[in-house]
């Protein structure tokens, strides 16, 4: 016993020192399961109750190190600002803890099936022009929600720079920058024309609108949302987009409605009536307000009055937009011949 008492303190001290290891080990693991959950808090008690749950994820698309650079959780739970709504989703901005920012788009539910989904995604995903189209960096699933990422250009959409977002007014693009953009956006539309699905058939755009186009510093525009008639029913589409699209969709009561190239086309004609005017196509008819402000007050009351640096070739543009919105398909120009006018209209 006197043996006993003398190591006893010892035994204590020892006791005491296997419990804080233990108690370490325990709040560490529970830190990096942490991590990698999703949080949920309720106050249903005095003390706040916090459940982790972790929902299964799957890829999409994405190269093994793209992918390997991103939590997908993690992306899921991040702050977002919100950006806007597309016939696809909602699009939010996301600061990485890095500080570089990326787009999220959270698809919309009730996206097709989702084969055909995942199809496209892959399609598109698959599809690169470093000039014109804004890449899909990665797509996937979270639980029973898609995600597809891209990247952020900084100015934002060419719809936050005409018209302002959330309250604040950009000043007014000169009429350089708009003859700059008009030909960059007519760039990517082309390209996307040049190319075919698997199937052979020519690729569309669908809808071709501002909020489309993100814009670089050297406002070069890059396309986005070009997989969105692969996802989505013209008919959706079409309920969103009126005031961008060519009379044969919606003046017709056929319940099959079928994009093409020439309405793409028309589509088009409208964006460029958008950069000469500053106009919105869902609050104004550009086609009547053009044709209106023509025959009151000429070619020179058509374009936007804050606009600067306005030179006489902007007739010739007015022109070229007024042939892409003529109610004869067959009438309007291909985007190949948009391109070309409207570089030789800026060189000349």
């Amino acid at each position: 016993m006197n043996a006993l008492g003398q190591f006893w303190p010892y035994f204590s001290l020892l006791i005491m020192l296997i419990l804080f290891a233990l108690y370490k080990a325990i709040t560490y693991i529970s830190t990096k399961v942490a991590q990698s959950n999703t949080t949920r808090i309720t106050n249903q008690t005095p003390l706040s109750l916090e459940v982790k749950i972790t929902l299964p994820t799957r890829i999409i698309f994405g190269d093994p190190e793209t992918v390997a650079r991103f939590d997908s959780s993690e992306l899921v739970q991040l702050p977002k600002n919100r950006l806007g709504e597309g016939s696809l989703g909602t699009l939010y901005k996301v600061v990485l803890d890095c500080g570089s920012m990326i787009t999220i788009r959270k698809i919309y539910k009730r996206v097709g099936c989702v084969s055909d989904f995942e199809y496209w995604v892959r399609f598109f995903g698959g599809i690169r022009d470093d000039r014109w189209l804004l890449p899909m960096l990665f797509a996937f699933w979270y639980g029973g929600e898609a995600f597809v990422i891209h990247e952020y250009m900084c100015l934002g959409s060419l719809e936050e720079l005409l018209h302002g977002s959330e309250g604040v007014q950009f000043a007014p693009l000169n009429w350089k920058i708009r003859q700059q953009i008009a030909l960059g956006a007519a760039k990517a539309v082309a390209w996307i024309h040049s190319r075919v699905t698997k199937a052979g058939k020519p690729l569309v755009c669908g809808v071709i609108k501002s909020s489309n186009f993100l814009i670089q510093t050297d406002f070069t525009p890059r396309l986005s949302g070009y997989e969105t008639p692969y996802l989505i029913s013209p008919s959706n589409i079409i309920k969103r987009n009126c005031g961008r699209m060519a009379p044969e969709l919606t003046q017709t009561r056929s319940v099959y409605k079928t994009f093409t190239q020439s309405s793409d086309v028309y589509s088009f004609g409208i964006l460029m009536l958008e950069l000469i005017t500053g106009k919105k196509p869902s609050v104004t008819n550009l086609g009547q307000y053009e044709a209106e402000k023509r025959k009151r007050e000429g070619p020179k009351g058509v374009p936007d009055k804050r606009m600067a640096g306005v030179t006489d070739n902007i007739s010739d543009i007015i022109m070229l937009a007024r042939m892409c919105l003529s109610s004869d398909p067959k009438q309007r120009p291909s985007m190949a011949a948009v391109v070309e006018t409207i570089h030789d209209s800026i060189s000349s």
